[in-house]
């Protein structure tokens, strides 16, 4: 097995001999080659390769709010229609729903990615984020906020859970949903794209 470049692209090029009976019914052996073309250049993992949307989760609990930035948020079920929500350990947003499983899924649009740097790189723990945001943000009941100009927001009720690793994976049922805006959503490509993830 070889490693060989052919008008720009790198192949991995191997041979296989293959026993196979001739006109005159005796064997013969044949030398087969195999050709697999490798993709040169590509060191961005798989799943960083696709692009998926940005949301928010709000979340309450004893009084106070909070709002992060999630993107590990997939549909699972229809009927009932149900999310995995991926919840970083050691946060405010974990604090709260553990001690009130409840929250309000901001999906973000394109021109709301000036929420990053609050909302995905302080803590709530350490940051009111409440306070920060002010006029803002608005209160939509049972101490959750609503990100003003969010296009569209889920709210939720966290059921059983997962142990992931850094994550746990949270199973939620969508109890009812508000579409608000028709805008461009805020995607991973775009915070990729202002540098406000690596690429």
């Amino acid at each position: 097995m070889t490693l060989s470049r052919c008008f720009g692209t790198w192949i991995l090029f191997s041979r296989a001999a293959v026993a196979a009976k001739g006109k005159t019914g005796n064997k013969r052996h044949y030398l087969v080659s195999y050709y697999q073309p490798i993709m040169p250049g590509i060191r961005v993992k798989p799943w960083n390769r696709v692009d998926g949307p940005i949301y928010s989760l709000a979340t309450t609990a004893n009084g106070k709010g909070n709002l992060n930035i999630c993107s590990y948020v997939t549909p699972i079920a229809m009927k009932p229609k149900r999310f995995i929500i991926g919840v970083y350990k050691d946060t405010k947003t974990l604090a709260n729903l553990e001690a009130n499983p409840i929250g309000l899924l901001n999906y973000l649009a394109k021109d709301q990615a000036n929420h990053i740097t609050l909302l995905g790189k302080k803590s709530g723990h350490s940051t009111d984020k409440i306070t920060k945001l002010g006029e803002k943000i608005e209160h939509v009941g049972d101490g959750l906020y609503m990100l003003k100009g969010a296009i569209a927001t889920l709210r939720l009720r966290f059921m059983e859970r997962l142990d992931c690793g850094d994550h746990w994976a949270w199973l939620a049922h969508v109890d009812s949903y508000e579409n608000l805006r028709d805008a461009p959503p805020l995607t991973l490509d775009e915070l990729k794209r202002l540098k406000l993830i690596l690429a």
